[in-house]
């Protein structure tokens, strides 16, 4: 067995469980992602891993949330956006999740013109929506969505 470490980022996240608890703290990061072509971004964490649980660093020590279990994931903007992230046509929405919340943000559907309606983006198969709400960005589970309006 190996004793090299994988060189991590951390990054500040505040996850609403299922449970409606919420966890605040910080998540490790790779320097890149699965592509290899920039660094790892939380988003990328939540759709891109197989990962049954991810390990996040808080006050009180190490705790592995299950990410069947994250409701939504809030990062600091300027801490994870990207200009490709707001590609594509704007949309002002709503969104609520199985526990009642509503959150309003706006998402960017970058797809081909015949195919760029909120719906053709919520029918995507990421496990999360990114949602740009002021000064975050809200990865929300597609899981506990119940509605979307835009």
């Amino acid at each position: 067995m190996s004793d090299q470490k994988i060189t991590k980022t951390r990054q500040e996240v505040r996850l609403t469980l299922a449970d409606g608890s919420d966890v605040a703290g910080e998540v490790f990061l790779s320097l890149y992602d699965v592509r290899g072509q920039k660094p790892q971004r939380v988003g990328n964490l939540l759709n891109d891993s197989e990962d049954a649980f991810v390990p996040v660093k808080t006050a009180g020590g190490t705790v592995h949330i299950n990410t069947a279990n994250i409701v939504m994931a809030a990062t600091p903007a300027v801490d994870e956006g990207d200009e490709l992230m707001m590609l594509g046509k704007k949309y002002r929405v709503q969104v609520t999740t199985l526990h009642g919340k509503t959150v309003e943000g706006d998402i960017f559907v970058d797809l081909p013109q015949d195919r760029s309606r909120v719906s053709d983006y919520l029918n995507r198969p990421d496990r999360f929506y990114r949602l740009f709400v002021s000064e975050h960005i809200v990865y929300i589970g597609a899981r506990f969505v119940i509605s979307v309006r835009d």
